[in-house]
């Protein structure tokens, strides 16, 4: 508890002057003892949180090794699917091609993307390669090393509807390090599948890296389970595949 000690300011000489008195509190040893305590509970609160934010990072990365692992080891990509996002851009033409992936509904629902790439970087630009009914990407987030996270860009597609498709450069202005990134799409607002080829996060020193690993709010893909996709055109709904 603070205690009050009285002060007394003279101006003026010994004998012509005024004084003014004033109480000012006199904090105790314990009163201190008491900050630094809850100071100290409180930097060890924060530590615990830091460090239970790290764990749960490294366990995911974790189960998304093993998981692309186990794809390696499989080796089949479904039609229009998740795994179509693997890698580098491999669709050969704009159009409705399997070897992208696709919603499961064509303007169902506003969808989105998560992608993981090997390395944390400091980013410069997101590269969506869109190949079909493009224009629908409208946000991009990241997630930061303790895994919250941050949108980075909003706005208007760079690739324009009706224009096929294309690569839509994104600037991720940021000062923190990610290797995992989420794309919003307005799907409901741009008609038809908006099927993305390849997502590239590229650094400051104009390294790309691919996507090794994503999920998504859906997948046209889930449809086709366990089917191996025949390169050529196909369109949404009626596909020529062959049993792995």
């Amino acid at each position: 508890m603070a205690r009050w000690k009285t002060y007394r300011l003279h101006v003026g000489s010994p004998l012509a002057g005024f004084s003014i008195r004033m109480a000012l509190p006199v904090l105790s040893w314990s009163w201190f003892q008491l900050r630094i305590s809850t100071l100290l509970l409180l930097v060890l609160l924060v530590s615990v949180v830091v460090a239970w934010q790290r764990d749960r990072s490294d366990l995911s990365d974790q189960i998304v090794d093993l998981k692309v692992e186990l794809f390696d080891l499989h080796g089949v990509k479904v039609s229009w699917g998740i795994e179509q996002l693997f890698g580098p851009p491999d669709t050969p033409n704009f159009g409705d091609y399997a070897t992208a992936w696709a919603s499961a509904s064509a303007d169902g629902q506003d969808e989105w993307i998560e992608a993981e790439f090997e390395s944390e970087v400091n980013p410069a630009e997101l590269h969506i390669h869109e190949t079909y009914n493009p224009g629908a990407v409208c946000k991009v987030s990241i997630f930061t090393p303790i895994g919250n996270e941050l949108t980075v860009w909003q706005g208007a597609d760079p690739t324009p509807q009706g224009s096929g498709g294309g690569v839509s450069k994104i600037p991720l202005n940021t000062i923190w390090r990610t290797n995992k990134v989420k794309v919003y799409l307005a799907s409901k607002s741009v008609a038809g599948w908006n099927e993305i080829d390849a997502i590239g996060l590229v650094d400051h020193d104009g390294e790309v890296q691919w996507t090794r690993h994503a999920v998504a709010s859906s997948s046209y893909g889930s449809r086709y389970s366990r089917i191996q996709a025949v390169p050529g055109p196909i369109f949404c709904g009626v596909t020529t595949t062959a049993q792995p």
